[in-house]
């Protein structure tokens, strides 16, 4: 993914898949004369290690395992560089449990695969995480990869926000709305299901960010987030029929060498699609087919353009024009639509894209 979260994230309840909630009982034998002797604790039914400093929260997957079951018992403040619990070969498996209590000064910024306070977690239960003050380089800061996992009031550097989710929780997002048929809705029933799939704009924006690029380019997943569920974004989030759709296209040409192609010529673009809809019968693959075939239109002018037209001072009023004439070849009934250029750049010596329109 190319998304990252520095600060502001907040973990919902998540649960997925009968492997949830595995409650394995500390095993005991793991502790290490090296390491820090942890106190149990019980709370209901069941055994916990109990947390009180750094060093045993460090203890965790090393001189304990990752499939007891663990608890803080006060707050805790952090002055090592954080080394994440857990990895996708080793995850977590038990129960973590922050108790209400804080951890500060959380940091983990160096380069590895598994960042976060978990660095993957599998069947386990993870609640309460409050995370203060904290540096991290994660898509997820709670748990980095997460598999059939509960995680359920855990924040990083927030008070509130929108849930931390895994992947697999995501695609199975997704795959609600494939599976009811979701092209053939009017925009209204649409709307509906994003919301009861997601719980609201933000969540949605959030899942939007992190799949991005996830899905293979012309799947039905794919279409879904390029354009179906960005514009039932903007829709919520304008509370009405109407909504903004963002386009971008581009053109490189290369070397044409086998291995390490270098760009020669590069051209971005950058637009804003505005639209309303006045007919409420519209299905969702109706709105979706006008913004596609805008996008589709945009990318084929750019593949075929005169690479010194795009690099030229004239370029942005060149394709702005064509942009309003793509739009009403393509409107519908039920439908208006208007266009704005936001952005054209290119290749520059150094090898970075260059800002030529707007000046």
């Amino acid at each position: 993914m190319k998304k990252s979260i520095a600060a502001v994230l907040f973990c919902g309840v998540l649960m997925l898949g009968s492997g949830c909630g595995a409650q394995t009982p500390p095993q005991a034998s793991a502790q290490d004369s090296a390491g820090p002797l942890l106190e149990t604790t019980a709370v209901g039914n069941e055994e916990y290690y109990l947390l009180t400093a750094e060093e045993d929260l460090q203890a965790i997957g090393k001189q304990y395992p990752l499939s007891g079951s663990y608890i803080l018992g006060n707050d805790i403040t952090m002055s090592d560089e954080w080394i994440p619990i857990g990895s996708p070969d080793e995850p977590f498996t038990g129960i973590f449990d922050g108790n209400g209590y804080i951890i500060y000064n959380l940091t983990a910024t160096k380069n590895t695969d598994h960042m976060g306070f978990f660095g993957a977690a599998e069947g386990a239960v993870i609640r309460n995480v409050i995370v203060k003050d904290a540096d991290l380089v994660s898509f997820f800061p709670v748990v980095n990869y997460a598999k059939d996992t509960e995680i359920t009031g855990c924040s990083i550097n927030a008070e509130s926000g929108p849930p931390v989710y895994g992947f697999d929780e995501e695609e199975e997002m997704i795959g609600k709305l494939i599976s009811a048929d979701y092209q053939n809705m009017p925009l209204s029933d649409f709307r509906a299901l994003v919301l009861d799939v997601f719980g609201d704009a933000d969540t949605l924006d959030s899942v939007l960010s992190d799949l991005e690029d996830y899905f293979e380019e012309g799947s039905t997943e794919a279409r879904i987030i390029a354009y179906s569920l960005p514009a039932a974004c903007s829709e919520l989030l304008s509370d009405d029929h109407s909504g903004t759709f963002t386009g971008h296209a581009e053109k490189e040409r290369t070397a044409g060498r086998v291995i390490l192609d270098t760009v020669e010529f590069g051209c971005s673009i950058e637009y804003m699609l505005s639209y309303a809809v006045s007919d409420e019968s519209l299905t969702v693959s109706q709105r979706d087919h006008v913004l596609e075939n805008i996008h589709d239109r945009m990318q084929e002018l750019i593949d075929t353009a005169d690479e010194e037209l795009l690099a030229s001072a004239e370029a942005g009023n060149v394709i702005e024009e064509q942009l309003r004439s793509v739009i009403d070849e393509n409107l519908m009934e039920g439908m208006s639509v208007s266009g704005t250029l936001t952005n054209v750049s290119v290749l520059d010596d150094s090898g970075e894209y260059r800002t030529i329109f707007p000046k």
